[in-house]
């Protein structure tokens, strides 16, 4: 007796076999250890900032005539522009203008100086610094950037000011490159940093200088 199509087709597809799954769970296995193993080569970064709050600041409780420096970093266009309480200021900061600067880079495997355009971060730590040196208590720092500042130079903003490195001052034309170049200064710390279970003289970290940002809303 002949058979209807479809049983004939469906009789020759297999379908009362179930689907051997053991491959694919075989792969998976294999995928899913290599996929974990590989996370632990990526480091994530975190800034540390505060988000920006409404009302004064408060003074010491140790101190309650101290006022706070309330120092606050401008980006523009055209550069920065440091602004600190009104009261602790002497004479109006000098906004930093952007410069030109010569790096030294490498295209086609040969070395390579260019003149650039970029904001003044050397002049800009110089200035914080100085600052630091005057006021050592002081740990925070507000930034304020306009609408269409690009968030790299935020961060190289933020980079200028939380650590402390070995040069306190930079100048000259070759400012940037002794920048780029310097390192941060440390010291030894109460935690321990090299994982060896044990709090030494080798546990460095760096210096602080104004470890806490907040972002604050630029006011024409």
């Amino acid at each position: 007796m002949a058979r209807k199509p479809s049983q004939a087709s469906h009789s020759e597809m297999g379908g009362n076999e179930e689907l051997n799954l053991s491959p694919i769970m075989a792969l998976l296995v294999i995928l899913i250890p290599m996929l974990l193993a590989m996370f632990n080569f990526f480091e994530v970064k975190v800034q540390a900032v505060a988000a920006p709050k409404l009302g004064t600041g408060k003074t010491s409780k140790t101190d309650p005539d101290k006022k706070p420096l309330n120092l606050t970093v401008l980006i523009s266009k055209q550069g920065f522009l440091l602004k600190q309480q009104d009261e602790l200021q002497d004479v109006a900061e000098k906004p930093i203008p952007k410069d030109t600067f010569e790096i030294s880079t490498v295209e086609n495997g040969a070395p390579v100086t260019k003149t650039v355009e970029d904001y003044d971060y050397p002049a800009l730590y110089s200035r914080l610094r100085a600052k630091k040196q005057r006021y050592p208590d002081e740990t925070t720092i507000n930034i304020a950037a306009e609408m269409d500042i690009p968030w790299h130079v935020i961060a190289r903003t933020i980079d200028a000011a939380r650590i402390q490195l070995e040069e306190s001052h930079f100048d000259g034309r070759e400012r940037m490159q002794k920048y780029a170049s310097s390192k941060p200064e440390m010291r030894t710390s109460k935690k321990d940093i090299d994982g060896d279970g044990t709090v030494t003289d080798k546990d460095q970290e760096p210096v602080p200088m104004f470890p806490r940002v907040v972002f604050v809303v630029a006011e024409d």
